[in-house]
């Protein structure tokens, strides 16, 4: 599988602004607040990549 630029950009965007969310986010609270929502975005990343690959899976399988 090929990623094109553009691609690889908006996901290198996206990480960003959630790690800058998460820095913001525990300078203007407290720590645990932070690592809460470092660990929501994690886990709604990880929910993601999880429907992405099946859907992957699927259109793989549907082109044999």
């Amino acid at each position: 599988m090929r990623f094109n630029e553009a691609a690889v950009f908006r996901w290198v965007v996206i990480v960003g602004v959630a790690a800058a969310l998460v820095i913001a986010v525990t300078l203007l609270t407290r720590p645990l607040v932070g690592a809460l929502v470092g660990l929501v975005l994690v886990l709604a990343g990880c929910v993601y990549a999880y429907r992405w690959m099946v859907q992957k899976r699927h259109e793989i399988g549907a082109k044999k």
